[in-house]
């Protein structure tokens, strides 16, 4: 990560918003083995799955959640969902983003789907649990087969199943950012197939009461519902549209603790 002390404030320059990834994890994003199984349709393997998750590793990780003082606001928003499921759309700021959603104490009794690159795959044990917790290996580019099966079993979790499929737009790191990064429209693509709403998310920090490292507030956002009298295209446009502005406006507005102050290079030439 390049990162530089400046006056006791760390500063992290980048040169692209989109495509710059301050992620320390360095593992290999293998491709995704051909027919791999993204539905989990097995009824002994579902029956185990569901007591790792909902016996073993919510109650864990929302142990870990509280004991970092990771906050919820504006759960009462997860009541216009209506019992459906939905696509939740947060900013990336922090490795233990994709486990903090798991946690029991967000989101009770729904299983929340993680759409994410295939880093996992390269640990043999890892990568078993992982797909026994819901993950969601992205294909490579050109990988049509599992795209469409992908897309097929995100759609069955979140219409058949009524459960959350949670997409970081941002796509690469950036942690402790207090702001919402452009991202892009290509996965929206999902809701609008599926006709199915957009829940967003915003990761703010605040200053701890003890010590330096800022602590998280995960605010839900009103959930965006695809208009009827759209086409799946038009939908696509719209959700990204409306998601982004929500977002943006949400972290702009809101007081944030500045851990990193993110610097583009060419303001520092």
């Amino acid at each position: 990560m390049n990162f530089k002390e400046v006056k006791k404030t760390k500063v992290a320059y980048y040169s692209d918003e989109l495509r710059d990834d301050f992620n320390e994890v360095g593992l290999s994003r293998p491709p995704v083995p051909e027919g791999y199984k993204y539905k989990r349709t097995n009824p002994i393997n579902n029956f185990f799955s569901a007591i790792l998750y909902h016996g073993i590793a919510k109650p864990v990780i929302g142990l870990f959640c509280l004991f970092h003082g990771i906050r919820v606001k504006n759960r009462k928003n997860l009541k216009k969902l209506k019992g459906q499921g939905a696509y939740i759309y947060s900013n990336h700021v922090s490795i233990s983003d994709v486990f903090k959603f798991q946690a029991y104490v967000f989101f009770f009794g729904r299983r929340v789907n993680i759409l994410g690159y295939s880093d996992s795959l390269s640990m043999p044990i890892v990568r078993n649990l992982c797909r026994a917790l819901g993950f969601l290996p992205l294909p490579l580019k050109g990988d049509l087969k599992n795209s469409i099966a992908l897309a097929d079993s995100m759609d069955y979790y979140v219409r058949e199943k009524r459960q959350y499929v949670l997409i970081y737009p941002e796509a690469h790191i950036w942690p402790y950012y207090t702001r919402i990064r452009s991202f892009r429209d290509g996965s929206f693509n999902y809701p609008a197939k599926s006709n199915a709403p957009v829940l967003p998310v915003v990761t703010a920090w605040r200053k701890p009461l003890i010590g330096k490292i800022p602590r998280q507030t995960l605010y839900i956002l009103d959930p965006i519902f695809p208009q009827e009298d759209k086409t799946v295209v038009e939908n696509k446009e719209y959700l990204h549209k409306e998601a982004l502005r929500a977002m943006q406006e949400f972290a702009n507005d809101t007081p944030q603790y500045e851990y990193i102050k993110y610097v583009k290079k060419e303001e520092n030439n």
